[in-house]
């Protein structure tokens, strides 16, 4: 139970800056699925592989590692959907 916790807090404090920065520019429900669901399947992949390339370097703190992956790469995947969704539409 504990695993499962731990994995949704990650999830949470990964994902939480795409939202805000969605939330911000009052995107619907749809139109936020619609432009970030490429980049939160590639946030969850790149944090996986970088904390097990951590793991196999040796750090020797996995808690701390781990929160600083998913806090840094949720945060350039915010920064990359807000400069995304900065760029005008090619049909207007």
């Amino acid at each position: 139970m504990f695993a499962a916790v731990l994995i949704v807090v990650l999830l949470v404090v990964l994902l939480a800056p795409s939202w805000g920065v969605l939330y911000l520019r009052r995107t619907t429900f749809e139109q936020a699925i619609e432009a970030a669901w490429r980049i939160w399947i590639a946030q969850v992949i790149i944090s996986v592989a970088l904390t097990v390339l951590a793991d196999r370097l040796g750090f020797t703190n996995p808690a701390g590692y781990t929160l600083a992956i998913c806090l840094l790469v949720g945060f350039a995947g915010a920064v990359f959907l807000r400069s995304r969704t900065n760029r005008p539409h090619p049909t207007s």
